[in-house]
């Protein structure tokens, strides 16, 4: 073998390889996007995972949204009843992307290809990049005191 057919050769497996460690890492339209377990609270078995927020420090104004433990909050209300607050999963269910509340609009926003949601999970836009997304997961909530807890199931 010449030394120019070795390079080529060398070249193109070495493209292989990377190509395929890219298309792993780039996510993929799976249907279980669940979120990672964590922010605070036990939990496990029947009861499923908690995640909780310090309502005395967090989410203080209507529009406000934070995402912790794979968990997307977001205050759509005055107060501190459950009925005042969302939770949804905090990545997009097409390719992961970080999902933001879009307060002007009234949407759930996905960083990544602009896939848009309502509130109680229903897809308003499919993603920009031609492929299709799944509806949000949508937890349920409850407050005690100051502390406003999402339960994964």
């Amino acid at each position: 073998m010449e030394r120019n057919e070795f390079i080529k050769s060398l070249g193109l497996g070495i493209a292989l390889v990377c190509t395929g460690s890219c298309m792993t890492g780039c996510g993929s339209k799976g249907d279980d996007p669940t979120p990672a377990p964590g922010g605070g609270g036990g939990g496990g078995g029947s009861a499923g995972t908690k995640v909780n927020v310090d309502l005395g420090s967090q989410l203080l104004t209507v529009g406000a949204f934070l995402a912790s433990g794979g968990v997307l909050f977001i205050r759509t209300a005055t107060g501190n009843a459950a009925s005042s607050f969302v939770a949804t999963q905090a990545s997009c269910p097409h390719q992961g992307g970080a999902l933001n509340w879009v307060q002007a609009s009234n949407v759930i926003q996905c960083s990544l290809h602009s896939s848009k949601y309502t509130t109680t999970g229903s897809i308003v836009a499919q993603p920009n990049d031609g492929g299709t997304t799944s509806a949000l997961k949508v937890y349920a909530l409850a407050v005690s005191g100051t502390t406003l807890t999402a339960t994964i199931s």
